[in-house]
């Protein structure tokens, strides 16, 4: 079989716009910041401030930690333990991961089962983010979709353990651990009194403003476009933002491209209208979840979440349409070269 798999190596979903720093002269003008491969994607950090070493140290640490008990590829994590454990026995786990997991039930619930927090049999058949990827026969994906049902994972609070009901059932926190990371990290900028920003994959966290006082501005990718480009930027800051997108991590197979956001229903990747999904939130655990959640669910399910009072939203379908939450117009300044959108602001 004759494939291509596509990562973005970097900004997977967002461009940080930073000029005008260099008019600060001192120590806290100059940024540390730098590019590593962590929780199975890119990460991106830029920090300002007499801590700034200190904080991007912390957060590596801290994503380290993270990885090595919530990924579904490491043999020695705590998911990998409940995975092999599927059928036979509860594992007991560490008190984040055991929040995690319980919101990832609750999510998973709340969406009807559209987000599945036990989608591993299907992402591991698919192997689009495993970097062996392929297309799978009717049987293999019907197999695969019969393991997926988040109501076996049974969780003991009391205990802190979790257990999967079938033997075959894994665990895939892919699509809400980096929101959750994000929000975990925010409080380490905070804490040595930087201001900057981190970027996990498809999930940016904004801290304070630039050392000139202005804002830190995100840019939204353009789901049609290279990396550096942009659909527009936004102030951000205290918050999280989460980009579930097409263009993120896939593989062509005679012209067809097949992406890594699967639907639980269908066993194939998503064929809903929307290209890329961005959630905002102070909660990155809860902007994670939904962007994969309104991704699948298609844009005739936009007006229930515009509505939400924990969230804003920015969606663009296939067509090349894009809508928001009414309030995010204010403070999203578009890219007047991207013509070939239709920005609909009412």
């Amino acid at each position: 079989m004759s494939s291509t798999l596509r990562i973005s190596a970097l900004l997977l979903a967002v461009l940080m716009l930073l000029g005008g720093c260099r008019a600060m002269t001192g120590r806290s003008a100059e940024p540390v910041s730098g590019v590593e491969f962590a929780m199975n994607t890119w990460v991106e950090q830029r920090w300002y401030g007499d801590e700034a070493q200190e904080t991007y140290d912390d957060i590596m640490a801290c994503l380290r930690d993270l990885e090595a008990r919530l990924s579904l590829y490491r043999e020695d994590s705590e998911i990998s333990a409940l995975n092999a454990s599927a059928g036979r026995e509860p594992v007991r786990v560490s008190r984040d991961t055991f929040t995690l997991l319980s919101r990832a039930k609750e999510f998973s619930a709340e969406s009807g089962g559209l987000f599945d927090v036990t989608i591993a049999p299907l992402t591991l058949t698919w192997g689009i983010t495993s970097g062996e990827p392929h297309i799978p026969g009717e049987e293999e994906i019907a197999a695969a979709q019969a393991l997926v049902d988040y109501r076996g994972l049974i969780l003991d609070r009391e205990a802190q353990t979790a257990m999967l009901a079938r033997e075959g059932m894994k665990v895939d926190l892919g699509g809400i651990a980096k929101g959750m990371a994000a929000s975990v990290c925010a409080e380490i900028p905070r804490k040595h009194g930087v201001s900057g920003y981190l970027s996990i994959g498809g999930n940016t966290m904004v801290c304070g403003k630039k050392p000139d006082g202005q804002d830190f501005l995100v840019g939204l990718r353009d789901p049609r476009g290279e990396a550096s480009e942009a659909l527009g930027s936004f102030a951000m800051d205290g918050l999280t933002m989460a980009t579930t997108g097409d263009y993120e991590r896939y593989f062509e197979q005679d012209g067809v491209r097949y992406h890594h956001v699967l639907d639980p229903f269908t066993g194939r990747p998503s064929a809903s209208d929307l290209i890329s999904v961005t959630v905002i939130s102070a909660d990155g655990t809860l902007a994670d979840c939904l962007s994969t959640s309104i991704f699948l669910r298609g844009s005739g399910a936009l007006e229930q979440y515009f509505a939400r009072d924990d969230c804003r939203v920015i969606a663009v379908t296939k067509d090349l349409q894009v809508y928001a939450t009414p309030g995010l117009w204010d403070d999203f300044t578009i890219n007047p070269s991207k013509t070939q959108y239709t920005f609909h602001k009412s």
